[in-house]
């Protein structure tokens, strides 16, 4: 602690220059958080999926829906544990700008192949008792503004048999992720009353929810499912969860390498604002350098003094930036899946922070540190 007053003293000697070199570095890092994050929060998603879930959707993306029935001979394929049919359900709750989206399914099934939602089983007995019951994420409740008990009258574009653009269900039931509570929005209805109310497409569904014995055989379990289907008017794609989700990040783009890219060429630029700044103040300061010399200051503490002005102002400026993204990134909740910053992000950059710091401190403390006494005090 004897040195903090000598780096804050050697930062503040030019408080402009350090004011701005900081909130260069601050800017720097809150870029590192938010990118990095990103690209955190999409290789998180990955992780979670679960090998041992395949999804079967039609063969043409968008293409005609499945029918129902191919839930039972899905069922056959041996090594298959569990399937789930869905089919999908939009809408808007009173004002146009509150959507809901929900899945046709029936709960117990949708529940057992996605064991990382929870429902209280008190209200899934409720829930499964009454044909048009509804049951939300409480995040979806919070947006809504609904309880347990109201209706939800929700005007879909799905049209009805009986002409009514209006489709009036009960919220019954609450479920949320089981680890992350609160982390995203989706109802659940009974796919009965759902298929029997709806004028198109009935005994159809978009999706099969497949629940395997043995994650290591989903590839040829994949395949004795598509092949059920082969050469039939609802051809098949099935995959597991997990390349699914890869497939649709590729889509999105390259999304890790643009990210990659934009934090090298920030911390490229980092490099030569720092590095200018620590050597311009250590050419100003050589005659005090040369006093602490002569003040009982060896040649490494004057190395060691320079190095760590120079990790002072970029671990602070870090942990302000990265405390800036870590503010921000729960705004990012919907594009990442994720609602706070990793900590590994945070880990991460407070090591790049301590990298930057001494690249750009090393040569200015080197030359701090071989300075001659006599030959600095002439130094004007």
């Amino acid at each position: 602690m004897k040195y903090l007053p000598l780096i804050l003293a050697g930062l503040l000697r030019k408080p402009l220059r350090s004011a701005l070199t900081l909130l260069s570095v601050l800017i720097a890092f809150l870029l590192f958080g938010l990118l990095e994050g990103i690209n955190a929060g999409f290789a998180s998603v990955i992780e979670d999926q679960h090998l041992d879930r395949l999804l079967t959707d039609p063969r043409v993306p968008g293409g005609a829906p499945m029918p129902i029935a191919a839930a039972e001979r899905i069922k056959q394929v041996p090594g298959v544990t569990r399937v789930c049919a869905r089919a999908s359900f939009f809408g808007a709750y009173q004002d146009p700008k509150n959507g809901v989206y929900a899945l046709a399914t029936n709960a117990a099934d949708w529940l057992a192949v996605r064991p990382e939602f929870a429902m209280p089983p008190e209200q899934l007995a409720v829930f499964q008792k009454t044909r048009a019951a509804i049951a939300m994420t409480p995040a979806m409740q919070k947006r809504l503004g609904l309880k347990l008990g109201d209706k939800v009258p929700v005007r879909s574009p799905i049209a009805r048999k009986d002409g009514n653009p209006v489709w009036t269900f009960e919220l019954l039931a609450t479920f949320d992720y089981t680890e992350d509570p609160n982390r995203g929005e989706m109802a659940l209805i009974h796919y009965e009353y759902f298929d029997e109310a709806r004028l198109a497409d009935t005994g159809t569904v978009d999706r099969l929810i497949v629940r395997i014995a043995d994650p290591t055989r989903s590839a040829q379990t994949a395949a004795a499912i598509d092949q059920l289907f082969a050469n039939s008017a609802h051809e098949t794609r099935t995959q597991n969860e997990k390349e699914q989700t890869e497939a649709a990040i590729r889509q999105v783009g390259e999304i890790s390498y643009f990210t990659n890219a934009i934090v090298l060429a920030v911390f490229f630029a980092l490099l030569f604002v720092t590095g200018n700044t620590m050597a311009q103040s250590a050419r100003e300061r050589i005659p005090e350098f040369a006093v602490l010399r002569t003040l009982g200051f060896s040649a490494w503490q004057v190395l060691v003094l320079v190095l760590a002005e120079s990790l002072f102002l970029c671990w602070l400026a870090a942990a302000l930036g990265l405390a800036l993204a870590a503010a921000l990134f729960p705004n990012l909740a919907d594009f990442v899946g994720l609602t706070r910053l990793s900590w590994s992000v945070v880990g991460t950059g407070l090591l790049v922070a301590t990298l930057v710091a001494l690249v750009s401190g090393l040569i200015p403390a080197w030359k701090a540190q071989r300075l001659r006494i006599v030959d600095a005090l002439h130094v004007t």
